[in-house]
């Protein structure tokens, strides 16, 4: 485990380091200038002359450190681990304390500190295809202080919630940079719970994680079965990875790689980023068992457009605002044109991205409806058997849209039939709602946390069926949809079609839930 603080004079050697282990991770512009600034001022070097004028002043050492009056910090590590607890004492993670000293200053001056970062995160254009990953760089305050009367600096700040990786921190006056240094921080994993029956909701808690592609994707293995990948892109280098706990009673173990396509790279040590942590834990399962069946897990309140109108005065609405196919809901409006007829038209998609032939908005009636005295609408409404995901409810008249507003379609869980049976049973699992999007049009499934396959729901309009055979020893075996990417861009990093277990942090657009499946193998029929 590589842990640093890094004085200005190592920034621009650390930056190159961490670009290169990158492979085309694009560095913002900022972040050469800064470490270049902080060289030269970390040697003294003078500034290149331009045009026979003397260059831009030269910016002080700010040398950092961690603070030595606070307890160090240590994240509780699972039982069995085998992660060295020495280094996390010294790691500068996220929420470490930080001594910063620096000399030569403007005395009796009040001065800014900033922290050096980038904002950004997935990319998903025009709401359904994924575009990879975008970052701008950017600053973040950390706090003001004043320069002693002999020119010197003691400020203190905590290492803020972050992506990992190298940081530049600045001392400024008045926005002019008078002093630099630079921090690493690296990652933190953390598993709860660390026993448990088969079926154990499982959190592996993470800190740290960079928004280079090298050092933002770990992997995690149970008993050397690949489960999925681990991501903290939208949530600036924090997320919390969900699975499950299965297999007999006894002592299971989970690994971490990194793998920055989402598969673990298991000779770590010869990679170009060998120097980050990749953490083993044991979980124990003990006796117990979970229920065969299947269901959804909560869903997430889904980013609803709010209504918009296409006449005057005309306004809709439908409550609730989400649900899966079937659900009763009850259409509202007002300002419509007394006794009007109108029409009530259903927005959906329909095509594929695999026939050749494409994919477009298509439009049908689901009702005839006729406006009150009052201009008011008033009418029950069963959502249609139809895609998961957002769909428009529109109200029309002669071919003008008077109003209109969102519903979002949610998958839900049909059946799983059957329950149990002996190996080599037929087992299908049957689902409705499933999305067109590139990021939610497919689940990833596992089987006792080990790949097994993916789920497309586009062509055949939301409706999945998946056929399977029973595996493995009598007992339970547990079955588990994730969310996933299904493509994006063919250059860079490709997480495509591989579960995403930070799903409900940090998935591309929408939130959408794992399902939760158990199968009993019973013992084999006798002839």
């Amino acid at each position: 485990m590589r842990t640093r603080i890094l004085n200005s004079k190592f920034l621009i050697l650390n930056f190159a380091l961490v670009a290169s282990a990158a492979c085309r991770d694009a560095v913002p512009a900022s972040v050469h200038a800064q470490s270049e600034a902080a060289r030269v001022a970390a040697s003294n070097e003078p500034a290149a002359p331009a045009g026979g004028h003397a260059g831009p002043p030269l910016l002080k050492t700010l040398r950092l450190a961690r603070a030595t009056h606070t307890k160090p910090m240590e994240p509780e590590p699972s039982r069995g681990s085998n992660m060295e607890r020495e280094p996390f004492r010294r790691a500068n993670i996220v929420g470490a304390e930080i001594d910063a000293a620096a000399e030569g200053l403007p005395p009796h001056r009040s001065v800014d500190l900033t922290w050096g970062t980038v904002d950004g995160g997935w990319v998903l254009e025009d709401g359904y295809r994924f575009r990879g990953k975008r970052f701008t760089d950017s600053t973040k305050a950390l706090g003001r202080a004043t320069v002693g009367a002999d020119g010197r600096l003691a400020a203190h700040f905590t290492i803020p919630e972050d992506f990992g990786g190298v940081h530049a921190i600045t001392v400024s006056d008045a926005g002019v940079p008078l002093a630099q240094g630079g921090i690493e921080v690296t990652q933190t994993f953390e598993l709860h719970p660390s026993e448990g029956p088969i079926g154990t909701p499982i959190e592996l808690r993470v800190t740290g994680f960079g928004w280079r592609t090298m050092e933002s994707t770990w992997v995690v293995n149970w008993d050397n079965h690949e489960v999925g990948y681990v991501s903290a892109t939208d949530t600036r280098g924090t997320a919390v990875a969900r699975f499950r706990a299965s297999g007999p009673v006894g002592d299971h173990e989970i690994k971490v790689y990194t793998g920055y396509m989402g598969q673990s790279y298991l000779n770590h040590e010869q990679a170009p980023n060998a120097y980050l942590p990749r953490p083993r834990f044991v979980f124990r399962v003990t006796p117990g068992t979970v229920a065969a069946g299947g269901h959804a897990e909560t869903y997430p309140a889904q980013k609803v457009p709010a209504p918009d109108a296409g006449a005057a005065g005309a306004r809709l609405s439908v409550t609730p605002v989400q649900g899966p196919v079937q659900t009763r809901a009850v259409l509202t409006g007002g300002g419509f044109p007394a006794h009007a007829s109108v029409s009530l038209v259903w927005g959906t998609q329909a095509g594929s991205r695999v026939s050749g032939n494409g994919f477009a908005p298509q439009e049908h009636e689901l009702a005839k409806l006729v406006v009150g005295a009052d201009g008011r609408l008033n009418a029950p409404l069963t959502i249609p058997d139809d895609l998961g995901g957002m769909h428009t409810l529109s109200v029309r008249s002669g071919g003008k849209t008077l109003a209109r507003a969102s519903f979002a379609i949610e998958t839900s869980v049909v059946s799983i039939s059957p329950t149990s049976g002996p190996a080599g049973t037929p087992v299908t699992i049957h689902l409705k709602g499933v999305g067109w999007t590139d990021v939610d049009n497919i689940y990833v499934a596992t089987y006792d946390n080990a790949y097994m396959g993916y789920a497309c729901g586009f062509n055949s309009q939301g409706d999945v069926i998946v056929n399977f055979t029973a595996a493995g020893s009598p007992g339970m075996h547990l079955i588990d949809f994730y969310p996933g990417i299904y493509q994006g861009p063919g250059t860079d990093q490709q997480l495509y079609r591989l579960p995403q277990l930070t799903y409900a942090d940090d998935h591309p657009g929408n939130k959408i839930p794992a399902l939760r499946f158990a199968f009993e193998v019973t013992s084999s029929r006798k002839n």
